[in-house]
């Protein structure tokens, strides 16, 4: 069946029903649905945000005693009433699909050399998630490390709780789509590109792609220390060009005052990543949403107040590396620096995403620009199937950019599947039939191996996918991306589609029908692809 009914397994549905507390009954005894001793309720996941509708009611029979306590008549009764149904946007078989990629990625990224570190990329997490692009509903979502819901059935035992949390266990009841923070890399490109047009810049530049920029001393370099020459941002994009951006958020940078930012100061690259919905929760339908971070001014002040005292006292001058940084942070740790700027304008630095925020700032730009709240809940279906409640899809807001600009940037994004950094991995892809665009990654993060990200849509889909100390974004995700995108729409290696084997080449839009009986039939499934022949 195309979705699944009551609670998915996995990864939503995380620890199961716990026992009430006493506090729990107390609250909802002069409810519509008062909470009994032995009613069980969900404490994560779907079954925490939707309890009330699954929950349903247990019945209730009084009797009268007498004063030694013995039954001596039945007073009134109160009929059961059975939870209702709740229907996601999961797609069961993409939602496989989308694990076992994610695991087969790490596998194969696990067998790959670091030149950088001179050992094998250890690949030791990920995420990948797929959004319907026009309403924000989550198709599939995976998180790995993973781990056996079923432990939790009838209650979990000592060993196998210490076994999912301790030290070496690398957090598996982390849902790392939605908790799960990192450094984005260049798929925050799409937010710098588009923080420079809002500013004043051209679009079509040219700009210098040099190999580094130098700032004070210090040479921040482009990634594998390329050369492309005078370019536009679209191309910038499609090479990911981190010294574009250098320059570009360098002159912000002094245009707003530098150290001492003055009164009009635009702060045009923070802005634009706030007004993309970045640094807050998308608002999803699952509870404990990291909110990630955009490290503007206001943060530094903030995060130098609470960490000054023990900067002031780890930091040494002539010290180790922590040392040199901790003592410089303790002096002026509050100062949006220029290597902050840069640093930034490339999604390095203190900045903080999760996979489910860029995918959301994907699916806007595939969309026209409407960002969505995602939802994993799709419908509230009564029992008996007569009434349905559904969960529309709901708009927190639009991207902070022109149609032109738009328009410029989605046609960028299509550059790096046939002319960019993940050309070579999408060879073959039937572009002309199904318009991909993607933007790669490759993060850097210190004392640890590059993080991979890889960020695409279709006018159907957005899937995102990262796997920390994964290598590059072309190398470790996008082969995993395009299988994912295989599958929905029955596309071969060779690039032909057979229909036949599309998985959910348009989003479904219909409900399973519920009988009065409790019974369930799955809606019809879409048997061709909607692409233009």
């Amino acid at each position: 069946m195309l979705e699944r009914l009551a609670l998915p397994a996995h990864p939503d549905h995380r620890r199961g029903h716990h026992p009430v507390t006493d506090e729990e009954i107390e609250e909802t005894k002069d409810g519509d649905s008062p909470l009994l001793s032995s009613d069980q309720i969900g404490r994560s996941g779907l079954e925490r945000s939707y309890d009330r509708y699954l929950r349903g009611r247990a019945g209730l029979t009084r009797y009268a005693v007498d004063n030694l306590g013995r039954v001596v008549g039945r007073m009134e009764s109160e009929p059961p009433r059975p939870g209702s149904h709740l229907v996601t946007s999961i797609d069961a078989r993409v939602q496989a699909v989308a694990e076992k990629e994610l695991s087969e990625a790490m596998k194969a990224a696990r067998k790959e050399w670091d030149r950088n570190t001179r050992r094998n990329y250890e690949a030791d997490a990920g995420a990948v998630v797929v959004l319907e692009a026009r309403t924000g509903r989550v198709v599939a979502m995976a998180s790995n490390p993973a781990y056996d819901p079923n432990a939790w059935v009838g209650g979990i035992s000592a060993e196998d709780y210490a076994e999912l949390t301790g030290k070496k266990s690398n957090h598996p009841l982390l849902n790392r789509a939605i908790q799960g923070l990192s450094a984005p890399g260049s798929i925050f490109k799409v937010v710098s590109t588009t923080a420079a047009v809002n500013a004043g810049h051209s679009f079509e530049g040219p700009y210098d792609c040099s190999s580094s920029y130098t700032i004070g001393g210090r040479t921040f370099t482009n990634f594998e220390s390329e050369d492309h020459g005078p370019i536009s941002l679209g191309r910038a994009l499609e090479v990911s060009c981190d010294t574009v951006y250098y320059r570009l958020a360098h002159e912000e940078w002094k245009k707003d005052g530098g150290l001492r930012p003055h009164d009009e100061a635009r702060d045009w690259f923070h802005r634009t990543a706030h007004d993309f919905g970045l640094g807050r929760p998308t608002g999803i339908d699952l509870p404990d949403e990291a909110a990630g971070r955009v490290p503007d001014r206001k943060w530094k002040q903030r995060y130098w107040e609470a960490n000054k005292d023990a900067w002031c006292e780890y930091g040494r001058k002539d010290g180790s590396y922590a040392e040199r940084v901790a003592h410089e942070n303790c002096r002026e740790g509050n100062l949006l620096r220029a290597g902050d700027a840069v640093n930034y304008s490339i999604g390095q630095g203190d900045t903080l995403v999760t996979p489910l925020q860029m995918a959301v700032v994907y699916a806007a730009i595939a969309n026209g620009g409407t960002l969505h709240t995602p939802t994993v809940g799709k419908a509230i279906v009564s029992p008996d199937g007569r009434k349905v409640r559904e969960i529309r899809p709901k708009a927190h807001g639009r991207l902070p950019m022109t149609e032109a600009t738009r328009e410029a940037v989605d046609e960028a994004l299509a550059g790096v599947v046939t002319r960019g950094s993940a050309d070579w991995r999408f060879r073959g892809w039937p572009q002309e039939r199904i318009p991909l665009h993607a933007k790669t990654s490759t993060a850097e993060v210190h004392g640890k191996q590059t993080t991979s990200w890889f960020a695409a849509y279709t006018e159907d889909y957005a899937v995102v996918m990262t796997i920390s100390q994964g290598g590059t974004g072309s190398g470790a995700s996008a082969p995993a991306v395009r299988n994912i995108y295989s599958a929905l729409y029955g596309v071969s290696p060779d690039g032909t589609i057979d229909p036949r084997k599309a998985l959910l080449p348009t989003p479904h839009k219909a409900l399973p029908t519920i009988g009065p009986d409790g019974s369930i039939t799955a809606p019809p499934t879409a048997a061709t692809p909607g692409r233009k022949d």
